[in-house]
């Protein structure tokens, strides 16, 4: 499974009973007269990773694009299409948004999906930088390109709102040069942090966590090699000749200390994805175990951790279709899930919790109402 794709793998079990969902932002409005999840934006295309800004005023959102017609390639999920439907959205004053439409300030940026737009890859990731700056991780896609999108493929990316975007560093360059995990050359970049005056970014199909330094140089911060534990134990050999699940990481969070929380797929394998803490010299001091596809972390300031579960089985859902829960692990250990349908990306403004939900859909939805890619705030008790 070395050529990995986080979210295009999805995107065939959604096509069994989509149908006969029920219209789930609908009953998020419905449960917010209870304290429950509201929509704060719909429409949105494979809405990914999030970032609040301006004091957690203005709430940032990667959303991976559409594909689109310009090319196409073979993948181990099927035929991906690409186009340039990625974007980033804002929206402002969150705490108190309902239902509105993407207000999109970066666009034109590389994504890749199946034919209906459903699991893209693309802009995947979105954080802050100084004096206005975005900064946008870019997947990689193995394909010949225009002149444009060739510009970003497997790039780290900054841009200004409005403007377009010019790359930073070449995270795919990296791997291709470097290969940390020794598993042979593969880059799937996917999510950004900004961390001690650069970034941190989490290249998934690498295996590893790199340090992006202001003029662009790139650093080893970690290397994550094969979970060899549970079901990815023997025979599981991925890629063969070397036992094991690929850990994948796709997600990052950081504490108030400087710690680096790293979530990762296992290789999809329910129950044995992970969640790593790494100290400020990227050595592991804690791991959190038995998840299944962790495509989301946020850190509370009194030790929380909330974790986006993309397959993870929901205790009522609406259609057996739909999967994925958001679980709070607290400081002792606890863990209590909230159904959230295909959940990724995640915020804390210290009241809310902002998810992506149905983050592996377009804006056209899964084929039935309330299905398109959003952003939901959940009240915090």
């Amino acid at each position: 499974m070395k050529r990995y794709r986080v979210p295009l793998v999805a995107a065939g079990a959604l096509a069994l009973g989509v149908g006969l969902m029920a219209a789930p932002a609908q009953a998020a409005q419905q449960h917010h007269r209870s304290s429950g999840p509201v929509v704060v934006v719909s429409g949105l295309n494979n809405p990914r990773q999030l970032a609040l800004t301006n004091h957690s005023h203005r709430l940032l959102i990667a959303e991976a694009g559409k594909g689109g017609r310009i090319t196409s390639f073979a993948g181990p999920e099927g035929e991906s299409f690409v186009g340039r439907t990625g974007s980033v959205s804002a929206v402002w004053f969150p705490r108190s948004a309902n239902n509105w439409h993407p207000h999109r300030i970066v666009t034109g940026l590389m994504s890749a999906a199946a034919k209906d737009g459903s699991g893209a890859v693309g802009s995947d990731g979105v954080a802050t930088g100084g004096h206005g700056k975005l900064y946008i991780q870019e997947t990689y896609v193995p394909v010949d390109l225009p002149k444009d999108l060739a510009a970003q493929n497997g790039m780290l990316l900054k841009a200004r709102p409005f403007h377009r975007p010019s790359a930073v560093a070449d995270i795919t360059g990296y791997e291709r040069a470097n290969d940390p995990d020794g598993y042979g050359f593969d880059s799937d970049p996917y999510a950004v942090i900004p961390y001690y005056g650069g970034h941190l970014v989490a290249d998934a199909a690498a295996n590893d966590v790199l340090w992006v330094a202001p003029w662009g140089g790139i650093f080893l911060f970690h290397t994550f090699f094969n979970v060899t534990t549970g079901n990815c134990g023997p025979p599981v050999e991925d890629p063969p000749g070397h036992p094991g699940c690929n850990f994948v990481p796709n997600t990052l969070a950081t504490d108030r200390w400087g710690n680096v929380y790293v979530g990762g797929l296992s290789s999809l394998t329910p129950g044995e994805a992970q969640v790593v803490k790494l100290d400020k010299t990227g050595i592991v001091r804690k791991t959190w175990l038995g998840f299944t596809s962790v495509t989301g972390l946020a850190v509370g300031r009194h030790g929380a951790l909330f974790v986006s579960q993309l397959f993870g089985e929901q205790a009522n859902p609406p259609n057996p279709a739909i999967q994925g829960v958001v679980t709070r692990v607290s400081a002792s250990g606890k863990r209590t899930n909230m159904d959230v349908p295909f959940p990724t990306g995640l915020a804390l403004d210290g009241k809310n919790l902002y998810v992506s939900a149905f983050s592996i859909a377009p804006a056209a939805g899964l084929g039935a109402p309330g299905t398109s890619g959003q952003v939901w705030r959940i009240p915090l008790g």
